[in-house]
């Protein structure tokens, strides 16, 4: 009886690991994206007053083979003090040749107050390498540090 729930435990116990080790993947529906993860990046959260670094938030970028669009969304981290609270979030993606035709499908931006998660943003990405551009900002109450966090990707998910 013991071996068998000893064995059924330790499946168990694999499973959620293995859960847990892939949460990018798994969740990328939950975000509104489809395709596979190219990667996660995090965002370096500075705090200007002791120059501590600190991560509250990554990049997870996602391209369907099927379709040729890239999808990107900035997630905050459980865990923190500010999880599930409107922090400043900021996502922006664009393709490799955005900034000298100003195609219109080449961008995709969303910025505002978030609780959890920014974009999901879409460029199509066949035969073009995609740019990411992330921030996360916050600022606590009065006399408490301000924190200003900004990553720069690129290029990426080159197809």
């Amino acid at each position: 009886m013991r071996k068998k729930l000893a064995s059924a435990l330790a499946v168990l116990v694999a499973a959620v690991g293995l859960q847990a080790a892939a949460p990018p993947a798994a969740l990328a529906g939950e975000y509104g994206c489809g395709g596979t993860l190219v990667g996660s990046w995090p965002v370096p959260l500075e705090d200007r007053l002791t120059g501590a670094t600190h991560y509250r938030s990554d990049v997870w970028l996602y391209h369907d083979s099927d379709t040729g669009w890239n999808c990107a969304v900035l997630v905050k981290r459980p865990g923190h003090e500010r999880y599930g609270q409107a922090t400043p979030l900021a996502i922006q993606m664009y393709d490799s040749a955005w900034g000298e035709d100003g195609w219109e499908a080449g961008y995709d931006g969303d910025t505002g107050d978030f609780r959890f998660y920014a974009g999901p943003v879409r460029v199509y990405g066949r035969d073009t390498c995609v740019h990411i551009r992330a921030s996360h900002g916050d600022h606590i109450g009065p006399g408490e540090p301000l924190y200003d966090g900004n990553l720069d990707l690129g290029p990426l998910a080159c197809t």
